[in-house]
């Protein structure tokens, strides 16, 4: 990246008692920044050209002569270059006391402005063609599903951009420092990172080829292998057989390449999460945005001690399988021990342990409506969580923090009145994990609705982000405080009614019949 030329704009003097104000900055994007950009336009035109003259059964289609080819791919690349050019040129990032501002456009501008305290998480994303120049761009998360995008950055350029808007965004001044570069090519780990989880890429293909899905791949093939053998059609077992393979060789390697050198890792302003093969990723993890938590365990990985962990954050879409389109993942371990699983979920929430929640079994009679799954069917809470068991297949653990939760529904249909049953289902600002307790005792809810309101209600507590109080003063029962998770912040802070609730709106519990 080069700094505009030109002065620096000094802002204006701070008031007593402020810190001085920071200078304020205009930057371009990296000068490679057109030819990352162009190469993807090129290569998508001549893939789209060159399919029309790829033999499809209609006859053969001559090709045109060299020259036009050649011609054609020449004006391509001169006006993908022109266009990269220009967006290039007209493209500054402008950053002062408040706010960045991202202005595009040669014909028609268009200005971004990012207010600093609006900025929840940052990523730092190497697609494969800017790796090779190393070479990245910044996402930007403000809670909403379009992301502001900075692209391209030299690496470096990009981590201590990073860490200054993320200080920024905590009240600090700060200045955007060169940062050094990681000590691995294959992660973003810094010296002074503290590793939490690491899964080799070993386990990522140990739990790729044991997972359900690989498994509902191959028995997909078997079935239309079987159909074939039974008709006496053998033309079916290559038919079956190239999608077969071709499915499972891409399923694996995106499992494997997507979530390669997967890290979860704390660092001076928070919680990040890298991973990727051919395009590295580095995500921030903001743990006070997590809505809800699944944790997933397949049949074999019950064998093997395996689990999955996703999480539901505000601002991150639909729960991924694997990451969408944008580079977002909503895996918090791809897969791990439950020593891991611990170690992730303690990173986000360290005032919770799931596996001490006591959990209720679903009353016999549950198994009418839910005959396959009735015996595994769970449900409990402490102070701080609630927890739901099910599945049979594929056993899911549900986790929702009471501070999270904005409505609890009591769902009864004509059957399961004449059981007696119920089902609960706790409702998120994020809907997309639907946590719910099936086959539920009426009575045991009825006598526990109180309780739950009660913990809906809870104002005074700290949120389970957060962790655990600690006393200010020498003598024990007065006054309590948490220590700050920031280096750079104040030693400890009040904890008071609203200082630690995030995302928590008017609780409800309603009944549908």
């Amino acid at each position: 990246m080069t700094a505009e030329p030109g002065p620096v704009q000094p802002l204006p003097s701070p008031l007593p008692g402020e810190t001085e104000p920071l200078a304020k900055l205009t930057e371009r994007p990296h000068p490679l920044t057109p030819f990352i950009r162009g190469w993807v336009v090129l290569l998508a035109l001549v893939v789209g050209i060159g399919r029309e003259f790829v033999p499809n059964g209609e006859g053969p289609r001559p090709l045109p002569p060299i020259e036009f080819i050649l011609a054609g791919v020449g004006l391509a690349t001169l006006a993908a270059g022109a266009a990269g050019f220009i967006s290039w040129r007209f493209t500054r990032f402008v950053i002062d006391a408040d706010e960045l501002r991202v202005d595009t456009g040669a014909i028609f501008r268009r200005s971004t402005r990012i207010a600093f305290d609006k900025v929840q998480s940052i990523d730092v994303v190497q697609p494969f063609a800017a790796r090779l120049f190393g070479l990245a761009e910044l996402q930007i998360d403000v809670g909403s599903q379009e992301r502001s995008k900075l692209r391209y950055l030299q690496l470096t350029r990009a981590y201590a951009l990073r860490d200054y808007l993320l200080a920024r965004a905590r009240g600090h001044q700060a200045q955007a420092a060169e940062a050094a570069h990681p000590v691995s090519l294959l992660t973003d780990l810094h010296e002074d990172d503290e590793v939490l989880v690491q899964v080799p890429p070993q386990t990522l293909l140990l739990a790729a080829v044991t997972s359900h899905e690989f498994w509902a791949i191959v028995l997909g093939g078997l079935v239309i292998v079987a159909i074939g053998l039974a008709i006496g059609q053998w033309w079916l077992l290559l038919a079956a057989a190239i999608p077969t393979i071709s499915g499972l060789f891409g399923f694996v390697s995106r499992r494997v390449t997507g979530q390669f050198n997967y890290t979860l890792s704390r660092r001076r302003h928070g919680l990040r999460i890298s991973r990727g093969l051919t395009s590295l990723t580095s995500q921030s993890l903001p743990p006070r945005r997590v809505q809800a938590v699944q944790v997933s365990q397949s049949p074999v990985w019950r064998r093997l001690g395996l689990y999955r962990v996703d999480i539901e954050v505000i601002g991150w879409g639909a729960v991924t399988d694997n990451e969408d389109k944008s580079g977002v993942s909503t895996i918090l371990l791809p897969a791990g021990t439950m020593a891991q699983v611990q170690v992730a979920l303690g990173a986000i929430w360290p005032r919770t342990d799931f596996t001490r929640v006591d959990l209720q079994p679903a009353p016999r009679r549950a198994r009418w409506l839910h005959p396959f799954s009735g015996p595994f069917l769970r449900w409990g809470h402490d102070e701080d969580l609630v927890v739901s068991r099910h599945g049979w297949l594929v056993r899911r653990w549900q986790l929702v923090p009471h501070a999270r939760i904005q409505s609890v529904r009591i769902v009864q249909g004509p059957l399961s009145r004449r059981l007696g049953l119920a089902d609960l289902e706790f409702h998120t600002a994020g809907m997309h994990i639907s946590a719910q307790a099936s086959g539920v005792d009426a009575g045991q809810v009825r006598e526990r609705q109180a309780e739950l309101l009660e913990l809906l209600h809870e104002q005074d507590r700290l949120d389970v982000s957060e962790p655990e109080p600690v006393p200010t003063t020498d003598r024990p029962g007065t006054e309590w405080a948490v220590a700050s998770p920031d280096p750079d912040g104040p030693g400890v802070q009040a904890a008071g009614p609203e200082a630690f609730r995030a995302d928590q709106a008017e609780a409800t519990i309603s009944s549908t019949e």
